[in-house]
């Protein structure tokens, strides 16, 4: 299945940018639709204050906010006309992660913002803490600064046979079948010769169903076991100039505080180059 359908969510930030050329390339790729969302948060008034803030203070500061995001949209939709992509974004009032949640529904890509905390515009905060988890299709969490290549060419997979990576290999099969060079990191090497380092046991078999898809895979795995897996990854990833990481993301829905694993949260807040996550 290819990636017909992206979803693609639009703030005031300052990485937004990143974001929409990326989705350009990845639209061109597929001859894919973007659906672009800006959405403008409710104003919930604590019961306290109730008394002291008039509705229609909290009118006209909505109003606002919607007119502020109107008149930026207006010049995403520019950009993506020049570029000569099919976009149709909408701004719209509510909570970003239900409005995007059911989104997923009928998209094939959800496309997300890295996290820019010094950014006063930033509104990717735990986006995809929450999003891989209660969305419905996998996604693609794009660096907010550096200078991004198309993703797909250079194609790290970190591999470690759990159910997540599993399901993040099926998930990113058309990415992986167009790319150039795909390198299959393993987060457990085989003892039996940690210099050659092929990772997992499984390798053999990865490659083999890599293979029956038309892909010819690079095995490799962590042969320092000094460095933390997240090290390892960006550093594979570095070294072979990869423009996209694809892996499964870890962790428990229900507690929201710890929601993602350990190289999950890491790769999210360090990557340079775009991760495609599934749950």
């Amino acid at each position: 299945m290819d990636f017909k359908n992206i979803l693609l969510h639009l703030d005031h930030s300052s990485g937004c940018r990143n974001r929409l050329d990326t989705a350009f390339a990845m639209a061109k790729k597929y001859d894919a639709l973007i659906t672009g969302l800006f959405v403008v948060p409710d104003y919930v008034v604590p019961s306290y204050v109730e008394a002291q803030i008039s509705v229609d203070l909290i009118t006209d500061v909505t109003e606002k906010a919607i007119a502020r995001a109107q008149e930026k949209l207006s010049s995403y939709q520019k950009l993506a006309d020049e570029a000569g992509v099919k976009m149709d974004a909408h701004v719209t009032e509510g909570q970003v992660i239900p409005i995007l949640r059911e989104h997923t529904k009928y998209s094939d890509l959800l496309m997300l913002g890295q996290d820019q905390p010094s950014d006063p515009d930033n509104a990717s905060y735990g986006l995809a803490d929450a999003l891989l988890f209660e969305g419905a299709c996998p996604c693609m969490v794009v660096p907010h600064s550096g200078k991004l290549a198309v993703p797909g060419e250079r194609v790290l997979l970190t591999w470690n046979a759990s159910r997540e990576s599993a399901r993040a290999l099926r998930e990113a099969l058309p990415l992986l079948a167009g790319a150039e060079t795909v390198v299959v990191l393993s987060t457990e090497p085989d003892d039996s010769d940690v210099n050659i380092a092929r990772g997992h046991p499984h390798a053999d078999e990865l490659a083999r169903f890599l293979a029956s898809h038309g892909i010819e895979s690079i095995s490799s795995g962590i042969a320092n076991m000094d460095i933390s897996p997240s090290d390892a990854i960006l550093g594979q990833a570095a070294e072979m100039n990869a423009d996209l990481i694809v892996m499964g993301a870890y962790g428990h829905a229900r507690l929201r505080e710890i929601i993602l694993g350990g190289v999950t949260r890491d790769l999210l807040k360090q990557s340079g180059v775009p991760l495609f996550l599934a749950h």
